[in-house]
């Protein structure tokens, strides 16, 4: 076989044992209050008539060994259970890290949901949040 046809055969390989793709809908949310310790928003979120995944994504740099983040929500007025897998907390990790919070929202199509969600800071710079729909 010549090297073109082992190339496609490895991306092939690397392309199948890959996990599924999921489109996501990026979503908006409004900054309540800033601070260099906590940062608070509210994000509008919109029932579509079927279980409908949703991810909450909060970047940070400059994590060390003294660093402490962490997230917490509420859906129109009720906390929210983030889903197994999901990383509401963060203590001594060094580097580029990520705090995320996945959860489902469900209700007739159209019903309109308002996400509140503060993220606490101690110790790293925060760069920013993602909210999308999968």
């Amino acid at each position: 076989m010549d090297k073109r046809t082992w190339i496609n055969i490895i991306f092939l390989a690397i392309a199948a044992t890959a996990g599924p793709t999921y489109a996501q809908e990026a979503l908006a949310c409004e900054t309540q209050s800033v601070d260099f310790k906590k940062r608070e928003y509210r994000c509008p979120l919109t029932a579509n008539g079927r279980e409908q995944q949703i991810r909450f994504k909060a970047d940070f740099s400059g994590s060390h060994d003294d660093t402490q983040l962490s997230m917490n929500f509420s859906l129109d007025g009720l906390p929210v259970t983030c889903s197994k897998g999901s990383k509401t907390w963060l203590n001594s990790e060094d580097g580029d890290v990520s705090l995320e919070c996945n959860f489902v929202i469900d209700g007739a199509t159209g019903t309109k949901k308002m996400l509140r969600a503060t993220v606490n800071i101690y110790h790293a710079e925060f760069v920013g949040i993602i909210l999308s729909a999968l």
